[in-house]
């Protein structure tokens, strides 16, 4: 847990220096491709480069990122945000550094109360927001795919917008439609892909080209390459140690891979705004409200669909590069291999 002369030091660097934040969107295309274990060794290399890193947590508790480290959540973000509990009883302090938020509840009922300056819990969202802008300098958000269109609207102020796969085509496909969604609904931003449990870099690379190739196209968007998190059973080790995985195994490649993501994100964005605007905007979404996605053909809620826009294609088999068992797999970033870092 952070001490209070720790908590002190970090709560004054952000008042001298606050105008910046990082943050970054992780946002599942399909479940259990190992995105809340990236999620968890980015934020700890986060921390060790000096960071306050808050990751929030929109997983379900049985995925919640939380149970790597053995900690038991006790609220919800969402009862931060409305007053019915106290920000410090719904953080989490795991080791490494790293601060957990369980975020799970946090959606549109929440926004539009601590939005609505007639109502009692405005003051209270307003405090937490303080609070958290005053404490991290770094937020993660870790989001499911079954939860991306209540968190469509932080894509918009975010820094990064992390989007992974496989190079199974069903993988690829559902995170495809999860781009797409964004690009429709937030239009130009700072999309990158990560190849997960990537067998040999080759055919990872190969994969996001293609994935690259239709964005470009079909939605007029850039999509940077993150590169890819190699196969890596230390990881599963960690988790069962309940140890940050730099600490536990810092010369594994998945390590490794993390520690070039965490650079890659630890750029600082400017703020449009104060740093309590910018975590309105990111955790509630203020300023895409307006923009909710439009009602589908069926009435329910779904994507704007120009329908004079060219259509994306299908995707072929050979999305799905089949890696050589026989291929050596040399550590990422090697001369020669991409690591998880654009060049």
């Amino acid at each position: 847990m952070i001490g209070p002369c720790e908590d002190q030091a970090s709560s004054l660097r952000r008042l001298l220096g606050g105008s910046t934040l990082r943050s970054a969107l992780f946002i599942g295309g399909d479940a259990g491709i190992g995105q809340t274990a990236l999620v968890a060794a980015t934020a700890e290399v986060m921390a060790r480069r000096g960071h306050a890193v808050l990751v929030v947590d929109a997983q379900p508790q049985l995925r919640s990122g939380a149970g790597w480290f053995g900690l038991s959540p006790r609220g919800d973000l969402a009862e931060a945000l409305s007053g019915q509990r106290r920000l410090d009883e719904v953080l989490l302090h795991a080791a490494g550094g790293v601060t957990w938020v369980p975020a799970a509840r946090l959606g549109p009922a929440t926004a539009s109360a601590a939005a609505d300056p007639t109502v009692a819990v405005a003051a209270a969202a307003a405090r937490a927001l303080s609070d958290l802008a005053v404490r991290f300098d770094c937020v993660l958000v870790d989001v499911p795919a079954d939860r991306v269109r209540r968190w469509w609207p932080a894509a918009a102020q975010a820094g990064s917008v992390l989007l992974g796969s496989t190079t199974a085509q069903r993988s690829v496909t559902a995170a495809y439609a999860v781009l797409k969604m964004l690009a429709l609904e937030v239009g130009q931003q700072r999309y990158l892909w990560w190849m997960a449990r990537a067998a040999d870099a080759d055919a990872a690379e190969a994969a996001w080209h293609k994935v690259a190739q239709t964005a470009r196209r079909f939605l007029q968007v850039q999509v940077e390459y993150a590169g890819a998190m190699p196969v890596d059973p230390m990881v599963a080790r960690a988790e069962r140690l309940r140890r940050p995985l730099a600490e536990a195994f810092p010369g594994s490649l998945a390590a490794a891979a993390s520690a070039m993501l965490a650079e890659r994100l630890d750029v600082p964005m400017p703020l449009p705004g104060t740093p309590e605007q910018a975590w309105q905007a990111l955790l509630l979404g203020e300023s895409a409200r307006a923009g909710e996605p439009a009602q589908n053909e069926k009435g329910g809620a779904g994507l704007a669909i120009d329908r004079d826009a060219p259509r994306s294609p299908s995707y072929s088999s050979d999305l799905s590069p089949n890696p050589s068992p026989s291929q050596k797999l040399s550590p990422f970033g090697a001369p020669g291999r991409t690591a998880l870092v654009s060049r």
